[in-house]
């Protein structure tokens, strides 16, 4: 094998320049180069198989041969001696094809100059890479390895089938799949976001980039002209041209023959790179995360580049300020060919919800947006006829679904590729490579707790005396009635009425009991859901603006000790943000600092208001702390010893003497001076209320060391209020935090496992875990970019065992009790804020529409930045 893959690089660079082929492009290895395994395989009775073909086939079963689909029917049997896979309760889809990704290479950047067109990603590819089980288990079965992003004209990249457990990189490509190269704009080839080495080296502008191609192009014509000269006339010459595979490698793109992907986000670029490429007789192949496609689509269409982009990233940079969830349906609505595609090893993983947001946002129909990560991407990578849809004759790629694919409680049973299965929930350890770990769970399933609320009759006597009062003050009422109304703490109430009174819920309950008062607002809701606003307990919404742009985060503070800090006052009541994650149904969020270690008092704000106080919820609700980790390797028996975590417990320490004796002097029996006002008095003052147990404390860990190292640290300070956030291995240590009644706002719902010795669903069945060992379990963001799919964290984890109604209960009335505002808000009871969402159906599903909100009973308006440039470049012609 080894002989073989250097007899076919050999092969690649002795060709010659500009060696004459007969296919349109370069290929990346040639059909049969090498051998690659394939499987027979018959898949029984499935419940549907969606092609991406224009058709979805309902109970039938598909036949698999030699790695190639060779039936699709209701009425077939299996041959003898071919494995029979049980297909009842599954769907099919083709499997996902990831036009962007950097898995499976052990590097991806060649920085060291701006033109590297000879450097090659298939040189650098890892087979065992564990990234390439990671995408398996998100049903992706065929990933894009570009270079990276540092160039202007980056490395030749790789397209690789996920052969998960192959010894030979070659052993991955796609026989017979283009070479493609990878172009770069923007921020991160003008190094503006590295510090001084963004002047280090040419280009550190937009106008220096398009000089680079300008002048790289240029070069490449004359190297051309050169050996043209000398073919035609070689006695005329006494020794051929110098050969130089830099320049050899752009003639071959100016010639079509290496197909462009060029990374890209604002559309003036988008536009620049099109020019110089017609200037120079070739095209873009793609332009990849493309996040301001949406407001050139037409030239890109008459250009004949095709988009792949982000589903919904945004802010995390300068350039991606404009970014919107509606780019790839203003792009593919335009006739521009568009996928989608991950970048990360989390997005694959995640790849089912991708392409159900081009539904939500932009109306896609399912056939087109289930398209955008199968049929699509082959398509722009050339390789349709392969694979990309499920068809007879293809090569038989499949992912195996539990269910629907637009259900967000769907998952990935089997990724199967060329026939043979290389993820397998059944078999997942075994296909992984590693021992099966499991974890203790105690056996009964707790019922949800439920705050103690009034029973159904005095309910209705207080919306009584509720609404005798509101006519002797001749307060308004609005009246929502006609939807199925989830209280959230009792079943649904089928054709309900919500009564809203001053900005709070007057009465709920059926039609049949609720009496809507004479001239009060009545608002029709028939056909539609009416549940409680959703809580973010973690968040910097209002603090951040631009991920990268300093001078737009204030979530970031000097010190690593900042317990007198609040979040409240760093809250731009003005942020885009804050509208987007509202028109999602976040209605109230905690914010907080997010540097150090005791990193400041979160604020609970709701998602309206034009000034910090007018927003504020509850000011100084909890501590947040970036729990140290204690020293020494992560086996070791974790100790309150060495560092920042000794620091943090001296600390503490005082904290508990100058409660007892108000003193900034560690001497408890120093005199209190009330004229002292240093900072570390004001620390001090921060904390009693802490360590008094006044005010819950969050602390951030996540590993199960560092979790457990956290219980050690509580032992010492008993009166502390500890919730736990991100937790991403709790799940190991979830007796110990039942026992304790440690709540957790679970963060690992959408991450990916940290250790490759758990299961790959680990992560995702953290949440299912702790509840079955009766631990109280919410989830956070813990960022503002995806504060708005909040949602969405509590429905991977329902996908994954957690009961849909605890899910539920942990983005609304959970969050809220852990912050001690359960008599507040997170559901419908008479009473509470009247923050209420009206939706399409369950708030969880991604295809949901949210369509309506009160904030503190006032509807408040659900467009965005992000709607508001949908509208003004949807109709651009």
């Amino acid at each position: 094998m080894r002989q073989l893959r250097t007899l076919v690089a050999a092969s690649i660079l002795a060709a010659g320049p500009f060696a004459a082929i007969e296919a349109q492009w370069k290929v990346q290895i040639e059909a049969g180069a090498v051998p690659v395994p394939r499987g027979d395989l018959f898949i029984e009775n499935l419940d549907a198989v969606w092609t991406a073909n224009d058709t979805v086939y309902r109970n039938v079963s598909i036949l698999i041969e030699d790695g190639v689909i060779r039936a699709i029917g209701p009425d077939l049997t299996a041959p003898a001696g071919v494995t029979v896979v049980e297909g009842t309760g599954h769907t099919a889809i083709p499997g996902l094809v990831d036009e962007h990704s950097h898995i499976a290479a052990r590097s991806i950047n060649e920085c060291t100059g701006p033109v590297v067109p000879e450097v090659r990603v298939i040189d650098a590819l890892d087979p065992e890479a564990y990234g390439i089980y990671r995408a398996l288990s998100g049903g992706v079965t065929v990933a894009h390895v570009l270079h990276g992003s540092c160039n202007p004209i980056g490395g030749q990249s790789a397209i690789i089938k996920l052969r998960w457990g192959t010894d030979d990189p070659l052993g991955l490509l796609v026989q017979g799949a283009p070479q493609t190269v990878k172009f770069a704009l923007g921020e991160n080839v003008t190094r503006k976001n590295f510090g001084s080495e963004g002047l280090q080296r040419f280009p550190a502008s937009r106008e220096g980039v398009e000089a680079v191609y300008v002048q790289a192009f240029t070069a490449a014509q004359e190297y051309k002209k050169a050996w043209d000269d000398y073919r035609r006339n070689r006695r005329a010459y006494r020794v051929p041209p110098r050969r130089d595979l830099r320049l050899e490698a752009l003639v071959e793109i100016m010639e079509g023959r290496i197909l462009v992907t060029a990374h890209s986000y604002r559309s003036d670029e988008i536009l620049m790179l099109m020019r110089v490429a017609e200037r120079f007789g070739f095209k873009i192949n793609t332009f990849t995360h493309v996040l301001e496609g949406y407001k050139v689509a037409d030239e890109m269409a008459a250009h004949g580049a095709a988009g792949s982009t982000f589903s919904d990233w945004w802010m995390y940079k300068l350039e991606a300020y404009d970014a919107i969830p509606y780019n790839p349906s203003i792009m593919h609505q335009h006739g521009v060919k568009t996928s989608l595609n991950s970048d990360s090893q989390l997005l694959q993983t995640f790849f089912l919800y991708e392409f159900n947001k081009p539904v939500k946002y932009g109306g896609v129909s399912r056939e087109d947006a289930l398209r955008m990560l199968t049929r699509n991407p082959a398509e722009i990578l050339h390789i349709d006829d392969k694979v990309g849809t499920i068809e007879v004759g293809k090569q038989a790629d499949i992912a195996l679904l539990s269910g629907d694919p637009f259900d967000v409680y769907t998952k990935v049973m089997k990724t199967i590729i060329d026939g043979i299965v290389y993820y397998d929930t059944e078999r997942e350890a075994e296909l992984r490579g590693e021992p099966v770990r499991t974890f203790p769970l105690v056996e009964v399933v707790p019922e949800v707790t439920t705050p103690t609320t009034t029973g159904s009759a005095d309910l209705f006597s207080r919306a009584t005396d509720a609404m005798a009062d509101a006519t002797a003050v001749q307060v308004s009422v609005t009246a929502l009635v006609g939807a199925t109304v989830h209280p959230v703490s009792r079943p649904p109430i089928s054709n309900g009425i919500v009564l809203i009174e001053g900005g709070r819920i007057a009465a709920v309950g059926p039609a049949s009991a609720v009496q809507v008062p004479a001239g009060a607002t009545v608002v029709n809701l028939a056909g539609k859901h009416l549940y409680p606003g959703l809580v973010n307990p973690i968040t910097q919404l209002g603090m951040v603006e631009i991920g990268q742009v300093a001078a737009s985060r204030d979530d970031r503070e000097v010190g690593r000790y900042n317990p007198h800090i609040r979040a409240l006052t760093g809250v731009h009541p003005h942020s885009e943000a804050i509208p987007v994650a509202r028109a999602n149904g976040i209605t109230t969020a905690l914010t907080a600092p997010a540097s150090g270690i005791i990193q400041g008092m979160g604020s609970v704000i709701q998602l309206k208001g034009d000034t910090p106080e007018r927003m504020a919820v509850a000011d100084r609700v909890a501590l947040v702390i970036n729990f140290p980790r204690p020293k020494g390797e992560a086996w070791d028996e974790p100790k309150l010893e060495g560092g920042r975590l000794e620091e943090l417990v001296q600390l503490f320490e005082r904290a508990v003497l100058y409660a007892q004796h108000p003193s900034t002097n560690d001497d408890p029996t120093a005199p209190f001076d009330p004229n002292v006002t240093n900072r570390d008095a004001m620390m001090l003052q921060a904390l009693v209320p802490v360590v008094t147990g006044e005010v819950p404390v969050l602390f951030r860990a996540w590993r199960e060391r560092d979790i457990r190292t956290l219980l050690l640290f509580l032992d010492k300070f008993p009166d502390v209020r500890p919730v736990l956030v991100g937790a991403d291995q709790a799940f190991r240590v979830a007796n110990e935090l039942a026992q304790r009644e440690i709540p957790v706002i679970v963060g690992s719902a959408i991450s990916l496992t940290a250790d490759r010795e758990d299961p790959i669903s680990a992560a995702w069945e953290n949440a299912a875990i702790l509840h079955s060992a009766g631990v109280t379990v919410a989830f956070g963001t813990n960022d503002v970019q995806q504060a708005r799919n909040l949602p969405y964290h509590a429905a991977r984890s329902a996908a994954y065992g957690l009961p849909k109604d605890v899910a539920l209960r942990g983005v609304t009335l959970t969050p809220a009790e852990i912050l001690g505002l359960g008599d507040e808000m997170g559901s419908i009871d008479v009473g509470k804020r009247a923050d209420l969402i009206v939706t399409t159906g369950d708030p969880l599903q991604i295809v949901t529409q949210v369509e309506r909100a009160f904030i503190g009973g006032e509807e408040v308006s659900l467009e965005s930045k992000h709607t508001r440039l949908w509208k003004a470049f949807r109709d651009r012609h």
